[in-house]
């Protein structure tokens, strides 16, 4: 329950942004919009990279960015490893 109540509240944060349009703090909005986009982008490709260098000296090769959305998605539906 815990992570949709999470799930949630960063919903109604993103959409109290989206509606503050609408009013004199828009370019206000507009940047932490910009700011959370640009953090999301940088977080995800860090950890896109970091899990391709850790597995380089592999002989497969895999995708590492398949790797990592397969741990979160085993992470998501608590899933075990197989």
């Amino acid at each position: 329950m815990s992570r949709r109540a999470g799930a949630w509240i960063l919903f109604l944060i993103f959409l109290l942004l989206l509606s503050l349009s609408a009013t004199s703090y828009s370019q206000t909005a507009n940047s932490l919009l910009i700011a959370g986009r640009v953090a999301l982008l940088l977080v995800l490709s860090v950890l896109i990279v970091r899990e391709k260098f850790r597995h380089s000296d592999e002989g497969q090769r895999s995708d590492s960015g398949d790797k990592l959305l397969n741990k979160w998605r085993r992470w998501f539906y608590d899933e075990r490893k197989s």
